[in-house]
């Protein structure tokens, strides 16, 4: 079950999807410029990227994507010689611009009749790259960065791997800390900047650019629609600048740097027969919260969302108590025998006891043995705007946020 915020950078696309939308020409002519090198870029071999993603699986709370699909797509990428390299936001000049590429994918179902349309027209492109470079040749400026969407295995594969593709480095830092639901839960839309202007592309040539938004909400709703008339969409937005990039509150610094600690640091603990779980805890400075097997789950898909529930029940030190999670995408909420022990936008996340990766929602087996790990959010969550679109009560949940580190005190 794909996410609605799901990137698309290395997504092998179907041919025969039509953009039932005019074309707006928003460029006054090429990108100027090149995308030069910078000195401060730090190369990420085979091992870095696989540490990157396993930690994403822990900071995914159980969205970003398939693990498995992100580790194909990185092996893929590699195997055809594309070098990855990550920039700390700090070496920006002022005077850069950097954008955040991703993509949407619809589920909502095809009539005959479209299908037809779609199936007569042949792809020409991947359309975040499209997008990436549509942006471009509007503000008429190369992007010397990517800027990293989310923090989740394919979602930070894709971002990766479009950076790679395009010649750039990925910024050490991303929109969220994390895996979120909806385009909502954006560092940059709750800084107070736009996310305008917007560059968006289908698989087929359709290039468009969102150039204001009367309201910012209205950019989850815009751009859905062309996923739905397109099947995917390609999307570029952010374009902010160095100094901006560069700001508190505006990216949520050293995240991938994060990830692949976490990472690592599992890779060490299996290696010397030490815990991995403990050892990704103490390396994103979490709680454990439970250890115990699926008793049961259920999930279904409510407008493009994956929604469900889980339900564990103790072993080890949790012998006898009961603990569950509800997640729309990504887990929100997680109870320990009925009472709320983590919330969003606090990270709940679900590992598996055998391969000590994160399990991505929904894909549970009754009886498997899990561990609940729990991670504070980045600060910038913790602000009023931060909570406004990314609270229990954002999500419909009828309970105040209280940080992590205060219910478990």
């Amino acid at each position: 079950m794909a996410s609605r915020r799901q990137f698309l950078g290395g997504l092998a696309v179907a041919a025969g999807t039509l953009a039932a939308c005019k074309e707006i020409n928003a460029g006054d002519g090429p990108s100027t410029g090149s995308r030069a090198a910078n000195s401060n870029a730090v190369a990420l071999d085979a091992e870095g990227l696989e540490d990157a993603l396993v930690g994403s699986s822990y900071l995914g709370t159980g969205g970003g994507g398939s693990l498995a699909e992100a580790r194909d797509l990185i092996a893929k990428d590699l195997a055809a010689g594309l070098a990855f390299t990550a920039l700390p936001v700090a070496a920006l000049v002022d005077t850069d611009r950097v954008a955040c590429p991703y993509g949407l994918a619809s589920l909502a179902p095809t009539s005959e009749e479209m299908q037809a349309r779609l199936d007569a027209i042949d792809p020409v492109g991947e359309p975040v790259q499209l997008a990436f470079e549509t942006l471009e040749r509007h503000i008429g400026q190369k992007f010397a960065g990517v800027i990293l969407g989310e923090i989740g295995p394919l979602s930070l594969a894709e971002g990766l791997s479009i950076a790679a593709r395009l010649g750039v480095p990925a910024l050490d830092a991303d929109t969220v800390g994390r895996a979120v639901p909806e385009i909502n839960q954006h560092s940059v839309k709750v800084a107070g900047l736009p996310l305008t202007p917007i560059g968006a592309a289908t698989p087929f040539g359709d290039e468009l650019v969102v150039g204001t938004l009367g309201d910012p909400s209205r950019a989850e709703d815009i751009l859905r629609s062309i996923a739905v008339a397109s099947e995917v969409c390609g999307v570029a937005d952010s374009p902010i600048t160095g100094a901006q990039a560069k700001a508190n509150g505006t990216l949520v610094k050293g995240s991938l740097t994060l990830a692949r600690e976490i990472g690592a640091a599992v890779r060490a603990a299996r290696s010397s027969g030490a815990d991995p779980i403990e050892a990704a805890r103490l390396a994103g400075d979490g709680y454990l919260l439970f250890t115990g097997t699926v008793s049961e789950f259920d999930w279904r898909d409510e407008d493009g969302f994956l929604v469900g529930e889980l339900a564990l029940a103790g072993s080890g030190d949790f012998a006898g108590q009961s603990f569950d999670t509800e997640y729309k995408n990504e887990h929100l909420i997680a109870r320990r025998d009925g009472s709320v022990v983590a919330t969003c936008p606090d990270l709940i996340s679900v590992i598996d006891m055998e391969s000590f990766d994160g399990v991505n929602n929904p894909d549970f087996t009754k009886g498997q043995n899990v561990a609940v790990l729990g991670f504070r959010c980045d600060p910038l969550w913790r602000t009023e705007a931060g909570l406004a679109v990314f609270s229990p009560r954002y999500f419909g949940y009828d309970e105040d946020y209280v940080p992590i580190e205060e219910r478990l005190a």
